[in-house]
Parts: C-alpha cells; structure tokens; sequence
C-alpha cells in the first residue's frame, strides 16, 4: 500500500510539475506582427520564412524576397564610380545593371557564366541592360572577365545590399534612374531577369 502510495505521489508530482511544449507562436511580415491566417496566406515563392525559436516562443518571419527601393544621387555615383573600377570601360552608367553576387566558388557561378538563353538576352539588349556575375571578397571566385565574372574585393555590394542575408546567392538591378531592385536567395539568374524587365 505505501508503495502504491509513492508512486501517486511521484506520478502526481510529476505531471504537475513537468513544462508544458505549447509555445506561444507569433508570426511577423517585414517585422510587423500578423496573425497566423495572413502569415499562411502569404506566397510561398515571394518571401523567405525564419523561424527563431527560443525558451518561452516560436517566432516565424517573413520578408519579401524582391525589396525595390531608391538611393541618393550621391550613393548612385560612387557604386557606378566603383563598378566601373572592377568591370572596366565596358561598364555604362546609362545602362540598367543586373548584378548576381556569389559568396561561394561552386559550379553555380560557372553554369550561370555559361547559361546561354540568359546571355543572348542581355546581347540582344545590351543597348538597355548589362549583366555581371560578381563573387565576394571571401568567396574563393577567381575573375574571368571573358565569362563576365568579376571579383568585389571590398565585399562593398554585400556590405550595402545583402549584409543580413544568409543565401550565397543574390541579386541587384540598378537602373539610370538610382531605383534599386533586391533579390535574396534566387537561384535562376533568368529568373531574376524576368522579374525585373520593364
């Protein structure tokens, strides 16, 4: 009888005692809170979900994965003043500027050098756009001007663009007019491309 007694008691102590796994869920778009039926109708192939969890809470972010915004006349000069300096004269300020920016020496930035459809498109409308595929500082990339790789070896286009990004592989337009176009984490440099034609 005492041991049926103790182990009540345990059993009791137990269950009362033990945490409970129901975390509160929280959900943010662009850092502003949602509730869980927007965060669900939110499309999947337009944003980048990140879940933190911790102790006491699950959080579930989400960004766009395309942010379009415009930088000052000054902030303009000096990036075109800096891609002109790695590209060469074959840089034209007057063109629109797809850049691909690859943190990792991976066959991607070969393939992407060779993706044929991709680069008969810019030929054909090299009088509007150029495209340049540009590994970081630290990305082992070697520059091949001929494929159009080049080297950043100041990280300055992910120091100002794609600091908070954890993909290895993102994307600029730059237009004549300083609006910015920003892709995280796509991997389809055609795809990209489509997006961002007006």
């Amino acid at each position: 009888m005492k041991q049926a007694i103790r182990i009540l008691i345990i059993f009791i102590t137990l269950v009362s005692y033990s945490q409970q796994n129901k975390k509160p869920i929280y959900f943010y778009f662009e850092n502003k809170k949602i509730s869980k039926k927007q965060f669900k109708s939110l499309a999947k192939k337009k944003v980048i979900i990140k879940t933190i969890e911790n102790d006491t809470a699950i959080i579930k972010s989400s960004y766009l994965r395309k942010k379009i915004t415009k930088i000052d006349s000054v902030s303009h000069t000096q990036i075109n003043t800096f891609l002109k300096k790695i590209i060469g004269k074959d840089f034209n300020i007057e063109n629109k500027t797809m850049i691909h920016l690859y943190r990792k020496n991976n066959n991607k930035i070969n393939k992407d050098s060779e993706y044929k459809k991709y680069w008969q498109w810019i030929k054909r409308n090299s009088h509007k756009y150029q495209a340049y595929l540009v590994g970081t500082k630290t990305s082992g990339i070697e520059e091949d001007k001929a494929n159009h790789i080049y080297l950043d070896n100041y990280n300055l286009l992910e120091n100002l663009f794609f600091k908070d990004s954890d993909y290895e592989i993102n994307h600029l337009l730059i237009k004549p007019n300083r609006e910015v176009y920003i892709y995280f984490g796509l991997t389809d440099i055609l795809g990209v491309l489509d997006s961002s034609v007006d």
